[in-house]
């Protein structure tokens, strides 16, 4: 049942979603070099180099998303309802991402795991929560 309604949800908005896509690749794509960076170069335990490089991310994808996806105004209840999101997000991608790394999964397969579940949910929550118009 759920499956559907996100199917349906994505196939209304299959422009939006496309350029979503665009958008967390170039984001990933910064996640994938920096944990390589941190945990490969200058050894930095994966747990942590995971919580900075998502921390980092979350960041400049609230302004991507808000001024060139959603195209969208600022304001303090987007942001509310970003952190809040953000919050869920990001505590199911460290779950994800460290279940993955106990089942004994490379850290960028169990990155690329994590971003493939969460990627579909992660767009709807935007669309229809986070960057919905505000109603006096």
């Amino acid at each position: 049942m759920y499956l559907k309604k996100i199917k349906t949800i994505i196939s209304k908005n299959s422009t939006l979603f496309k350029r979503y896509i665009v958008i967390s690749l170039i984001s990933y794509g910064f996640v994938f070099s920096s944990l390589y960076l941190l945990i490969d170069i200058f050894h930095i335990n994966k747990t942590l180099a995971f919580i900075i490089t998502y921390g980092i991310a979350y960041i400049f994808l609230y302004k991507v998303q808000l001024t060139h996806l959603f195209k969208t105004a600022h304001d303090s209840y987007k942001l509310i309802r970003f952190c809040a999101a953000l919050l869920f997000f990001y505590i199911c991608a460290n779950l994800l991402y460290n279940l993955g790394l106990y089942l004994g999964f490379h850290y960028l397969v169990s990155t690329i795991l994590t971003s493939a579940i969460l990627m579909p949910l992660r767009f709807i929550v935007f669309k229809i929560f986070v960057y919905k118009a505000n109603h006096q």
